[in-house]
């Protein structure tokens, strides 16, 4: 694909000084320039992209961006915000394929992968592209939630060229506030829920709760937000729209209401209601938030027209998403779950589900390193006060000594009476808290989910939960066929 560099600057609301050059890409890596690429600088959180121009001159870019001046020998602009351009530039050189796709952003701190893999399903997987966290890591791209907009764009563009017709889109709050969503079309905002996470970025709570809303801020007046009527945040998001809003929870008020009705070790039965419509449902979920999720997602299906009774029957059949309460069994009589659970409102979530299923539950945790501390402590009495075996780890420690950050955990689990061991080796720690479990009982390991690697100073060190419970004879618990509740 090429762009004549005129017509992008013109779309891209740049006055071009030389509108003959072909581009070929854009991208602010300048490890992947190459003859013909747009090279966009801007400051970053870990280093300053102006330090790569020359390299990326010297790889071939037939253009920069740069938020300051200097000597380059091909076109050159200056602004004031390099992210911005950036998006702009790559909008423009895709030629704005949310356009013509039924887009749909996916926000909040837990349930954001779940819900945009159980919206692909009840609008139909078959044209219905996601970018996720799992997704993406099935594309190579791992630890990223969110990609720099060129690769989002391109996705859309791949999307809507092989037929798609909608795209789900993971909204993380680094991805929004680093600007790498502008000039994505949504027609549809969610949100799950706003808990603790990511305060080593944005400082407060307040400033990681506008994060998120500049997801519906930008929501065009056609559009719909689809707010958690069970999370007061959602009075905030409300009032950011400047389009119609539809409310989706466990309370009766919603707009969208279920009532969770029983659960095993299989799934939940949920009683839903929209308008006058009434369904009773059985869902391969878990636990109250994974009800919150589904209702989320059929809550974002019914804002784009989807009729409730064709929901109801794809709810039954919700799949699996890897990591997120993936369960295991053993012939001895202990399951495990792997979870994704890494802040302490989703370790809660998990572990008060597992108590009300099993008698015994162990768990086996850390946290990551170089991001926001307050949370340890946090996570650790979360984990003293519902598991009768804490076991501290590491999970993905990068620049950070992992016994420094099991310190901090360990803080929070002495305020509980809880007992707890330390054995910072993750295979380890997960063969000790099996052979401690008693039949009956359950193993949570928590944090990882999908992920097949341990981020160690800078190395993807080979590690996967999942991999691990199946080395110890552990096998995927088989569900029963799906059931409607009466």
């Amino acid at each position: 694909m090429t762009r004549r560099l005129g017509h992008l600057a013109d779309a891209a609301g740049f006055p071009p000084p030389d509108r003959d050059v072909e581009i070929t890409s854009v991208t602010d890596d300048s490890r992947l320039v190459e003859r013909g690429t747009l090279f966009v600088a801007h400051r970053g959180v870990h280093a300053d992209g102006h330090d790569f121009i020359q390299d990326a001159v010297s790889r071939g870019a037939a253009a920069v961006v740069s938020e300051r001046p200097v000597s380059v020998g091909v076109p050159l602009w200056i602004v004031p915000d390099g992210r911005a351009a950036l998006a702009a530039w790559a909008a423009a050189f895709y030629a704005y394929p949310t356009r013509d796709l039924v887009t749909i952003g996916v926000t909040g701190t837990n349930g954001k992968t779940s819900v945009c893999h159980f919206v692909a399903h009840l609008l139909g997987d078959e044209d219905t592209a996601v970018l996720s966290t799992v997704a993406n890591f099935a594309r190579g791209l791992r630890a990223l939630t969110t990609p720099p907009s060129p690769i989002v764009q391109r996705f859309a563009r791949e999307a809507l060229d092989a037929g798609c017709r909608t795209l789900v889109i993971e909204a993380s709050s680094v991805g929004l506030d680093q600007r790498r969503l502008d000039g994505i079309h949504f027609q549809v905002a969610v949100f799950t829920n706003l808990t603790r996470d990511h305060l080593d970025l944005h400082g407060t709570m307040a400033a990681y709760g506008e994060a998120k809303a500049l997801l519906f801020r930008a929501l065009a007046p056609s559009g719909c937000g689809v707010l958690n009527a069970d999370d007061a945040f959602s009075e905030t998001l409300r009032a950011a729209c400047r389009s119609r809003t539809l409310t989706y929870g466990l309370q009766p008020s919603a707009d969208l209401a279920g009532e969770l009705r029983a659960e095993d070790r299989y799934g939940i039965a949920l009683r839903l209601r929209w308008r006058d419509e009434r369904a009773d449902v059985a869902l391969p979920l878990h636990g109250r938030h994974s009800a919150s999720n589904a209702l989320a997602a059929c809550g974002a299906a019914l804002a784009v027209g989807q009729p409730f009774a064709a929901l109801v029957d794809r709810l039954e059949t919700l799949p699996a998403v890897p990591g997120r309460w993936q369960a295991f069994a053993r012939d001895d009589g202990i399951d495990a779950v792997v979870d994704f659970a890494h802040t302490p409102d989703g370790l809660e979530q998990v572990l008060d589900s597992l108590r009300r299923l099993y008698p015994t539950v162990s768990v086996v945790f850390g946290c990551a390193g170089s991001s926001d501390r307050g949370k340890r402590a946090q996570m650790g009495e979360i984990a003293g006060r519902h598991a009768d075996l804490v076991i501290l780890t590491t999970d993905n420690p990068k620049q950070e000594d992992p016994a420094d950050i099991a310190d901090d955990i360990a803080a929070g689990v002495a305020r509980t009476r809880a007992h707890s061991l330390r054995i910072l080796d993750r295979t380890e720690a997960i063969g000790v808290a099996v052979a401690k479990t008693p039949a009956g009982g359950a193993v949570l390991l928590a944090g990882k989910g999908h992920e097949t690697y341990q981020i160690v100073r800078g190395a993807f060190v080979p590690h996967s939960d999942v991999a691990t419970l199946e080395a110890l004879g552990f096998r995927p618990l088989a569900a029963p066929a799906p059931r409607r509740t009466p």
